[in-house]
C-alpha cells in the first residue's frame, strides 16, 4: 500500500513537472529592424534555396526538447484591404534551439510540408519586392503535436519610392527673397537631404551642373520635414537671374546599409526681389501633388491650372470605378498610395469638358 502511495505521489509530481515545463515553453519572433526594402526570396524561409539575408530570429525556450514549429503568413495589400493567407508551413521535429530564417532547410531544421496561395504569391512577386503588411504567426508544438506556445508579429515592407519635388516648379522663376522647397513624402525615411547648384543657360546636362564646382547647398540634412525655405539652408548668398538645379534625396535605412532615393531634378530661375517674371501662385498642395503625378504628355494647361490654384478642390467631382461619389479626403488617401506605388497607375485619360 505504501509503495502504491509513493508511486502515486511520483506520478503526480511528474505530471506537475510536465505541466510546468509546458507552461514555461515559449516561442518569440524577433524581427530585425529597418526592413524597409528587401527581396521577397529573403523572407521565403520555407524555400530550399540558399537564402543568405537574415531577417528574423526565433527564440525557443526551453532548449533541448523535441519540438515542431508551425507558421502562417498573411498579407495585407494596403490599409483598405484585409489580411489574406499567403502561405503556411510545418517543420519536421527538431531539438529546440534559437534559429534564424536563413537556417531553415539549411540545417537540422527542415520543412515537412507547406501550402501556398499561388495567386497571391504571383501578385506579390509581380511587384518585384514585397509590399504592404505581413502578419507572421508561429506556433510551438511538442513532438506529439500538442500546442505549447505561440507568437505573432506584423512586418511592414515599405519599399519607399523616391520623393518628387512639388516646389519649385520646373521652368518657373522666383524672387530670391523667399523660395520654398516642397516634396512628396517617402515612407520609412530616416531623413531628407537637399543638394542644389547653379546651372548655365541652355544647360544640356542638369545632373552635371548639379555636381560641378561648389554647390550652393551640398546634401544638407533637413530631417524628416517635407518642406523648407531654400534661403535657410544656403551655404552662400543667392544670385538673381540665374538658373538653379535642385534634388531631394530620401535616406532609407535597411539591410546592407540602406538606400538613397533621389527625386527627379528640377531646374528653375531666380529673379531680383520684387521683379518676378512669373507671378506664380500655388493652389491646394494636394492638387499640386496630383499635377506632379500626372504624365508630362497630359494637357499642360490642365496641369498648370492645378498648380496655380485656378482649379480648387470644390470644383472637382471625384468618383470611383462604379460612379459613386468620393470625398476629397478619400481622394487624398488614394493619392498617397499612388505616390508610393506608381506602378499601380495603368493609364491616365484626359477628357476636357
Amino acid at each position: 500500500m505504501r509503495k502504491v502511495i509513493k508511486l502515486s505521489v511520483i506520478a503526480i509530481l511528474l505530471v506537475i513537472s510536465s505541466d510546468r515545463l509546458d507552461a514555461q515553453a515559449s516561442i518569440d519572433l524577433i524581427v530585425f529592424p529597418e526592413l524597409s526594402s528587401v527581396d521577397f526570396a529573403a523572407f521565403d524561409f520555407t524555400s530550399s534555396r540558399n537564402v543568405s539575408q537574415r531577417l528574423i530570429q526565433v527564440i525557443i525556450t526551453p532548449a533541448g526538447r523535441e519540438v515542431i514549429v508551425e507558421g502562417r503568413v498573411d498579407w495585407k495589400k494596403d490599409e483598405r484591404s484585409g489580411f489574406e493567407e499567403l502561405f503556411r508551413f510545418r517543420t519536421k521535429k527538431f531539438f529546440a534551439r534559437n534559429f534564424s530564417n536563413d537556417e531553415i532547410n539549411n540545417s537540422d531544421i527542415e520543412i515537412d510540408n507547406t501550402n501556398f496561395n499561388s495567386n497571391l504569391t504571383s501578385q506579390i512577386l509581380s511587384r518585384g519586392k514585397p509590399s504592404g503588411l505581413l502578419g507572421v504567426n508561429l506556433r510551438l508544438l511538442d513532438a506529439s503535436g500538442n500546442f505549447l506556445a505561440n507568437d505573432y508579429e506584423e512586418i511592414s515592407f515599405l519599399n519607399p519610392t523616391a520623393p518628387t519635388i512639388i516646389l519649385p516648379v520646373e521652368g518657373s522663376s522666383y524672387d530670391i527673397g523667399s523660395i520654398m522647397v516642397q516634396w512628396t513624402a517617402s515612407i520609412g525615411v530616416t531623413s531628407y537631404k537637399i543638394k542644389a547648384n547653379y546651372a548655365p543657360d541652355n544647360t544640356v546636362n542638369p545632373e552635371q551642373a548639379l555636381n560641378s564646382g561648389n554647390p550652393i547647398i551640398d546634401d544638407y540634412d533637413v530631417g524628416t520635414v517635407t518642406s523648407i525655405r531654400l534661403n535657410d539652408i544656403l551655404s552662400r548668398e543667392l544670385r538673381s537671374d540665374t538658373n538653379i538645379v535642385i534634388v531631394v534625396k530620401a535616406i532609407v535605412r535597411g539591410p546592407g546599409g540602406g538606400d538613397v532615393l533621389s527625386s527627379p531634378l528640377v531646374m528653375f530661375k531666380t529673379n531680383s526681389t520684387g521683379t518676378s517674371q512669373t507671378s506664380m501662385r500655388f493652389g491646394n498642395p494636394d492638387l499640386v501633388r496630383l499635377a506632379n503625378l500626372l504624365p508630362s504628355q497630359l494637357s499642360k494647361e490642365f496641369r498648370d491650372k492645378l498648380i496655380n490654384g485656378e482649379i480648387t478642390p470644390e470644383q472637382i467631382q471625384i468618383s470611383d470605378e462604379e460612379g459613386r461619389m468620393m470625398s476629397f479626403s478619400d481622394f487624398v488617401s488614394i493619392l498617397n498610395f499612388l505616390e508610393q506605388n506608381n506602378q499601380a497607375i495603368i493609364s491616365v485619360i484626359f477628357s476636357p469638358k
